[in-house]
């Protein structure tokens, strides 16, 4: 019979007795202990991405999904207008797009925005927003712009820069969400920037994440102020969000409505760039 020291606890005596069972059947200390710290990251990595990100936000039609950063709220999508007739039209404002420059974001899917704190020049500090865009050439597919849906990206690069006087900057491809552990599924990203547009006194960048899944485009738009306070809370998440990107991959059939499927987003049917 064993006899166990006396300080050993109830706790102490059961885990000894686990190893030797590990032991016996071959598995082995080292592998367990492996295993265990293993266990310990993953499910401490599960945490940090509940505490980083929203939850889940899929598009009409599960077409899209997304989970953005916590700060950031969803922007809602325009309703439909009921007329003096009792009718119903789909409305010709849509506050997801920007108002505060002179741009139309083509085959917008989905708007967020947040409040930051930014440190201007002389040293004061004052509230400004940031903005998240989702978009897509998925219904370019089947209309009359499916021969250029494939230039979805360059197009909307070309449009950015002529629409914000700024030429881009620091083109490079990502694999995101980047570096150990892969508890994510990797996507391959190509990015853009756009950096020092002024408005309204402070100034911001633009940066452009575009992933392809056959041909099938989904983009982010990420439009955040220069001289944020604690900005790697925003810069943490991204990664994260990067890796919780996912759209569909089957093209809509040639034809097909968008109106049958996001009534919400009737308005988009004529954007383009």
């Amino acid at each position: 019979m064993m006899n166990w020291p006396r300080t050993a606890t109830k706790f102490t005596q059961a885990r000894f007795l686990l190893i030797l069972l590990l032991l016996a059947g071959g598995c082995g200390y080292a592998e367990y202990e492996f295993r265990l710290n293993e266990s310990k990251k993953y499910y401490s990595y599960l945490d940090r991405i509940e505490q980083s990100l929203s939850p889940k936000w899929a598009a009409a039609g599960n077409l899209m999904e997304l989970r953005v950063p916590r700060q950031f709220i969803l922007i809602q999508p325009p309703q439909p207008v009921q007329k003096e007739d009792g009718s119903v039209e789909a409305s010709t404002i849509d506050p997801r797009q920007p108002d505060y420059l002179n741009l139309t974001f083509p085959e917008l899917f989905g708007a967020w925005e947040t409040k930051l704190r930014v440190t201007k020049t002389d040293g004061t500090s004052e509230e400004r927003k940031g903005y998240l865009y989702a978009l897509s050439n998925y219904w370019q597919l089947a209309g009359d712009q499916a021969s250029e849906a494939g230039q979805f990206v360059s197009n909307f690069k070309t449009y950015l820069s002529e629409k914000l006087q700024t030429p881009v900057s620091d083109e490079r491809s990502e694999i995101q969400p980047g570096g150990p552990p892969g508890y994510q599924p990797q996507s391959a990203y190509d990015v853009c920037s756009f950096k020092g547009k002024e408005i309204d006194g402070v100034n911001y960048s633009f940066e452009v994440y575009a992933k392809t899944q056959g041909s099938v485009i989904g983009v982010l738009v990420i439009v955040l102020p220069e001289g944020m306070e604690m900005p790697q809370k925003v810069s943490e998440r991204i990664p994260l969000m990067l890796g919780a990107f996912s759209f569909t991959k089957e093209p809509p059939r040639q034809g097909a409505e968008k109106n049958a499927t996001a009534p919400a987003q009737a308005a988009q049917k004529n954007t383009g760039f």
